[in-house]
């Protein structure tokens, strides 16, 4: 254990919110955020609290660091971040400032991870904070940790990462809560109920009267200097040549590659597909849409590009259809049994969709062919896959 996290476990008694906490962290709120705060509908209500939540954090660190010698800078947010705020575009990698002034990290552009709070210990290494409201949110949390942490790691070349997890909620009664504070480098802090923080601000949400940011032992993300070379894209393409370099020696897919920035790829985009390649995937598979099934006739007269892909780590098969006339893609994901189904759209404000949308067809029957078979087969899918599938569309 570090002498940072000996410190916090020691003053624990500093990280309790108060009052006045409470009534800061509004300022960073939008005014129809405020509203949502008193609403009747819940799931409008628990929103924003959990944003709320996250800046009476946040308002409480910088509390903490202004009198405390033991956090050298904290890292501003919300409304504390700068007035001008880069939009996504190609070619961006490293620490940015979201529309809403949350802080990110971007890779060609794509939104690769948002903390909540970060701060600079005093011998210069990087702790993060992440917010937490509800226990249902501590579902596959650690794989969420786990990526920023190896973020932090690589830029700032660190082998340690304090990780401090904030909760409205006693951690230790959940079972994620446990796999949580494993790790000698995780940190725990529990306040209040968000209910019970709720009581310092009746009526204030209409107040026009905001506290001023804070100034002294800050500053803004964009500022932090890394390590370590930080080029998303190549970093990308090493992973995605490493299979196909597999492929040229008949060897068994062996993932990720043995490179340092593999933990940092989240994705693989090997490009849009040729029509052969779109028929085989077709003939082959069932493309579902919300209960739809695309054949080779709607796929052809409803979408302008294919483009097939890899999540990771899980290492499943992708396929993104750019829909004619609308500035989105659809994210359909494998199920097995030799279906891809729709998960979510990508809308157009965000840098992935701009990486989509600049990759043109390079794929063939062939190596979709090869690569979707050598995918499942890393993923143990059963054999019988692609008989299941033709059996379902007959």
């Amino acid at each position: 254990m570090n002498d940072f996290n000996r410190w916090l476990l020691d003053n624990m008694k500093l990280f309790v919110p108060q009052k006045v906490h409470a009534i800061q962290a509004l300022r960073h709120l939008t005014k129809t955020e405020k509203q949502k705060l008193s609403s009747d509908d819940i799931s409008f209500m628990r929103s924003a609290e959990g944003r709320w939540y996250e800046f009476i954090i946040y308002e409480l660190f910088l509390d903490v660091a202004a009198k405390n010698s033991a956090i050298q800078k904290m890292v501003l947010k919300g409304s504390d971040a700068p007035k001008k705020r880069s939009r996504p575009r190609l070619g961006q990698n490293g620490f940015f400032y979201s529309r809403n002034g949350d802080i990110t990290i971007r890779g060609n552009g794509q939104d690769l991870a948002e903390f909540d709070l970060v701060m600079v210990q005093m011998d210069g290494s990087i702790a993060i904070v992440e917010v937490v409201t509800s226990p249902a949110d501590l579902k596959d949390f650690m794989q969420e940790v786990y990526y920023k942490k190896q973020m932090i790691r690589y830029l700032f070349v660190q082998q340690e990462v304090t990780f401090i997890l904030a909760t409205s909620f006693p951690l230790t009664k959940y079972k994620g809560g446990h796999m949580v504070l494993a790790s000698e480098e995780h940190i725990s802090i529990s306040t209040i109920s968000c209910e019970k923080l709720h009581e310092h601000i009746k009526g204030r949400w209409k107040t026009d009267k905001e506290p001023k940011p804070p100034s002294g032992k800050v500053c803004y993300a964009t500022d932090l200097t890394t390590k370590r070379p930080f080029d998303y894209k190549l970093f990308h393409d090493i992973e995605r040549d490493w299979i196909y370099k597999q492929f040229e020696s008949n060897a068994e897919l062996s993932l990720p590659s043995p490179a340092i920035t593999a933990p940092l790829v989240k994705k693989i985009l090997f490009g849009a597909i040729y029509p052969s390649a779109v028929k085989f995937l077709c003939k082959q598979y069932i493309i579902d849409y919300k209960g739809e099934i695309l054949d080779l006739a709607a796929i052809k007269s409803d979408f302008s590009k294919v483009i097939f892909a890899v999540d990771i780590p899980d290492y499943t098969p992708l396929i993104y259809l750019r829909p004619r006339g609308k500035k989105e893609f659809y994210k359909m994901v494998y199920q097995g049994n030799g279906v891809f189904k729709y998960e979510r759209r990508t809308p157009p404000r965000v840098g992935f969709f701009l990486w989509l949308e600049s990759l043109n067809p390079e794929i063939g029957r062939d190596i979709m062919e090869r690569t979707l078979h050598e995918l499942c087969r890393f993923n143990k899918y059963e054999n019988h896959e692609v008989a299941f599938a033709q059996e379902c569309i007959s």
